[in-house]
Formats: C-alpha cells, structure tokens, sequence
C-alpha cells in the first residue's frame, strides 16, 4: 500500500474516533446537565443546565429548559396586563398542565395546586382578585361577571367565595353572579384533548339588560380564549361591553423543539 494513502487511512480512521468519542462526551455532557437541572431547585442554576442540557443535544432537557423559562416562549407575563380582542386581560401565574409535572419546581407545582384547589372551591381567591383588579384598575362602575361552568353547581361551588367578598369589599361595583341562569350541563372543555377544535356548548342565558355596561369576567384559567369570546358574544347581545377579564392562571403551551433550542442558544 502507497505510504501517502495509509498515512490517510490512519488520519481519517482518528479522526472519525476522535469525532465518535466527542459526540460520546457530549452526550454524556448532556445527559449529566439535565440529570443536575432535574435534581436542583434553584430556579437560576436549573435554567442554566437545562440550557447546557439542549445545546448538548439532550432531549429530556427540552421541556426543563421551556418550563424553567415561561414568559420567553409565550409572549405574556405574570401580572402584566395584555390586550386580547380588544379586551385588557391579566393572570396571575402559569399553570403547567399535569403531564409536566416531573418537569416543572416546586413553586410551579404548589400554584398549580392552588389553581386546581380554587377551581374545586377549596380557595377563595381573595387574594388573586384584588390584586388582579388592581393591575387592571378598571372603573368604578363596572359589572364583574363570572365565567359560566359546565354545571351549575361547579359555579356556585368556585365563585360564590368571591360573590360574597365583591358583596363587602366592592360595593361600588355592580355583582354580576345572578346574571348567568343555567339551562342544563355541558362536557368540560378542560377534559377535552383538543380544545381548539372543541365547539363550545351553550347552557347558559344572561338574565339581564347589560346596555351601555362595561364588564369584567373573572375566571380560572386562561388557554384558547373561547370560553371567553363566547361569553363577550352574550355579554354584547345584552347590551354590554368586555372590557376586562382577569385569570388565576395562563396554561403554558410547549413550543416545538426547534423553538426551545433556537431560544437557549441565542440565550448563551
């Protein structure tokens, strides 16, 4: 064999070794940055392995790295007002759905806890609710409304703690909790799959003239929008206006891959 081109066969036999072993070691790299983000609850430290995790290539770290950094892939913050459809809206956290939960740290996980106890009525709300209205600082004359349920019951059940409070602390405020009579039961849209292909079932009618009314919705959880367009639709047949709405929690919803590396290595 010519001398030059075993000299090449050696050279490129290293070098493929050399690029087998290195892939190898970042692998490793990877696997061991997202095993740490996992393991730590530092919210700094977790964002920044799981960040060294993706750019590794490990894919478990994906959703570590987009759940440690909400408000860089939906556009929307925490306690900062946002205009939807002409309609100031605010919320107060991200609620991460329950197949994140190995995901998401325990500040996460105990405000998704309180969402779910407030929609199960085992919360109040007190607390969510002024300091949403006083973010959104709406006139004095508004009439807050709540975000008809699939039941009646699960109505009364998540909001009549917070109809007793407008009843004490927001006299001024007209209360708009009797104004929603119930005509039946309806699946829930959040045991749906796919809720942006879901149409929406009518079990409610608004007892009441709303003319020249401005209102503000109160609701649980923010996701698609269309439990709330549809209420603006009756509130407008009645007469009224949406010009606020107010949420306990937003739902994340996972960006694509590509999305989640393209954030973290332009964040490096």
């Amino acid at each position: 064999m010519d001398k030059a081109l075993l000299v090449y066969f050696i050279l490129l036999v290293v070098t493929v070794a050399a690029i087998r072993f290195a892939f190898y070691c970042l692998k490793k790299a990877g696997e061991a940055y997202s095993h740490a983000a996992k393991l730590t609850s530092d919210q700094k430290l977790r964002k920044k392995l799981s960040r060294n995790a993706v750019l590794a290539g490990n894919k478990e770290a994906y959703p570590i790295y987009a759940l440690s950094n909400p408000t860089e892939f939906d556009g929307h913050k925490p306690m900062e007002p946002f205009k939807f459809k002409g309609m100031k809206c605010i919320f107060t956290d991200f609620y991460f759905p329950n197949r994140y939960r190995d995901y998401i740290n325990y500040e996460q996980r105990f405000f998704c806890d309180e969402l779910l106890e407030f929609k199960d009525g085992k919360r109040n709300g007190h607390e969510f609710f002024m300091n949403c209205m006083e973010a959104l600082n709406p006139e004095d004359d508004c009439v807050i409304m709540f975000m008809p349920c699939s039941k009646n019951w699960h109505y009364k059940r998540r909001f009549s703690p917070l109809n007793d409070f407008l009843e004490d602390y927001y006299p001024e405020s007209s209360n708009g909790y009797k104004f929603i009579t119930y005509t039946g039961e309806r699946e829930s849209l959040h045991l749906t799959k796919d809720r942006t292909k879901k149409s929406l079932e009518q079990n409610f009618y608004i007892n009441c003239d709303l003319t020249g009314k401005k209102v503000v919705v109160v609701d649980d959880l923010f996701t698609t929008g269309c439990s709330l367009l549809n209420l603006k639709k009756q509130i407008e047949k009645k007469g009224g206006k949406v010009s606020y709405a107010l949420f306990l929690g937003k739902t994340f919803q996972m960006p694509d891959k590509f999305d989640i590396w393209f954030t973290a290595w332009c964040n490096r």
